[in-house]
């Protein structure tokens, strides 16, 4: 339930402002007033509503900095999963990665749906890490990624699958700081267009890089 308003806010849908009605909201998602009010603590939590006794939930939204500094966290996380699968990853599950990394580009190029196949892309590359502790983390990070990601971002679906082949090869060459540095850009690049489309495109002079990232000299 969470998942889904998060994703409504993620996306634009429900602006800074917006009042969300419990009655409204369960209606629409064909469930009862409580868990809609469970989800909608659970997001003020996070920092995107406002719960008010009287005034009812109001989103808050997301300021651009929360977002960047979410994908820089992300970046790093998926980086240091990347590196530590590089070094773990059994040879069945590197023939996982390879066949879902080709799962994304069939649907790319068939001009279909590539969100899930990109999930359980991303999600066998964690899982390689055998680290249960950072799965938890990349999931936590992970919310705040809408799951409409590429509805709003059409353009990364290329970019992804240049940058996946990438992470592939590194894997594939038990290159560790490879497979990091690769991950962590691909992150940082699809935060950047996440930012533009939600923000607005920064002037090339004043675009800075995301907090955890440099701008190479």
């Amino acid at each position: 339930m969470a998942d889904v308003l998060r994703d409504q806010i993620m996306s634009g849908r429900f602006g800074p402002g917006t009042r969300i009605d419990l009655d409204e909201t369960a209606a629409w998602l064909g469930t009862s007033r409580t868990p809609v009010r469970e989800a909608c603590l659970t997001l003020q939590f996070e920092g995107l509503v406002q719960v008010a006794p009287r005034s009812g939930v109001t989103v808050i939204g997301l300021r651009q900095r929360d977002v960047e500094d979410n994908f820089a966290l992300s970046a790093q996380l998926a980086g240091s999963a990347a590196a530590w699968a590089a070094e773990r990853i059994s040879v069945t599950a590197l023939d996982e990665v390879r066949r879902l990394a080709d799962g994304v580009r069939v649907a790319v190029e068939a001009g279909g749906d590539p969100k899930m196949p990109n999930f359980l892309f991303h999600r066998a590359i964690n899982r390689a890490s055998d680290s249960v502790r950072l799965i938890a983390l990349i999931r936590q990070t992970g919310r705040i990624i809408p799951w409409s990601f590429f509805d709003m971002v059409p353009e990364q679906a290329g970019c992804a699958l240049r940058e996946h082949d990438d992470i592939v090869d590194a894997l594939s060459a038990r290159n560790a700081a490879r497979a990091r540095r690769v991950s962590e850009e691909h992150v940082i690049n699809a935060g950047r267009l996440l930012v533009a489309r939600m923000f607005g495109p920064q002037p090339a002079g004043d675009a800075a890089p995301l907090p955890g990232t440099s701008v190479a000299s």
